[in-house]
């Protein structure tokens, strides 16, 4: 029987409780997981199983610290790095993972989108200023306050319903926020990071940015479940990848 780590039972045997000291990823939903970035070329492979690669966009940059991420590099919100990915959300349920560095200086700056603003459709999380992120239904939105800073961080948006979350490095930001009706309309375009769809809800606007070339904005790993993960799973995953990016 496992006792524990470094307990001795009986003449002095010691038997190692055989837990892995940190849990891996969670995996139940998962559709896309870009984990780690290319050094070269213009794919971000996905290893989620899905076969859901992510196409960079424009002329993004690869910076190897931290284990490697893609800088966009966008003076302000007309510029012309993204990263896309052919999926769509299309449930009421959907949980966004983000780890990356940003901090904007134009508006908006978008974080993800897969929406069509004019057409009342799908999810969206942007920031209107340096301290607030919106993020819920492309027409009703939930705002939350944060420190403005270019540190990695790790984000973990979760609508469940009309339920709203937001995890920043492992702990959840104010209360449950409610979106008051939940998104009944999707889109069939694709998923951006760093990027919005146009109002129209096709191309790409909105790009995530920083007026200084050294604060671009660097993203370095995402996921995308089709479920709503709860405070223990944001909890697991953010333990899992904290030691690489010293957060």
């Amino acid at each position: 029987m496992l006792i524990g780590a470094g307990i001795q039972i009986g003449s002095g045997i010691q038997v190692i409780n055989d837990i892995p000291a940190t849990l891996p990823l969670v995996t139940t939903g998962l559709q896309v997981n870009l984990a780690s970035a290319p050094a070269s070329g213009s794919t971000w492979t996905d290893t989620s199983g899905n076969g859901r690669n992510a196409t960079l966009q424009g002329t993004p940059s690869y910076v190897s610290n931290n284990g490697g991420g893609i800088r966009l590099n966008n003076l302000n919100f007309t510029g012309t790095d993204y990263i896309s990915v052919p999926y769509n959300i299309s449930t009421t349920t959907v949980t966004v993972e983000i780890v990356a560095s940003f901090n904007p200086t134009s508006y908006w700056a978008s974080i993800w989108g897969n929406e069509n603003y004019n057409g009342g459709s799908g999810h969206i999380a942007y920031m209107t200023n340096s301290t607030t992120i919106n993020w819920g239904r492309n027409n009703g939105s939930i705002g939350s306050f944060i420190t403005a800073s270019n540190s990695i961080r790790h984000w973990t948006f979760v609508i469940n319903g009309t339920s709203t979350f937001l995890y920043l490095n492992g702990s959840q930001l104010g209360v449950t926020g409610s979106l008051g009706t939940a998104q009944t309309s999707y889109v069939t375009t694709e998923f951006l990071f760093g990027a919005r769809h146009t109002n129209a809800g096709t191309g790409a606007t909105d790009k995530m940015n920083n007026s200084s070339s050294p604060n671009y904005p660097v993203f370095y790993q995402m996921r995308i479940y089709n479920t709503a993960l709860s405070a223990a799973d944001v909890s697991q995953n953010y333990n899992a990848v904290k030691g690489t990016y010293g957060i």
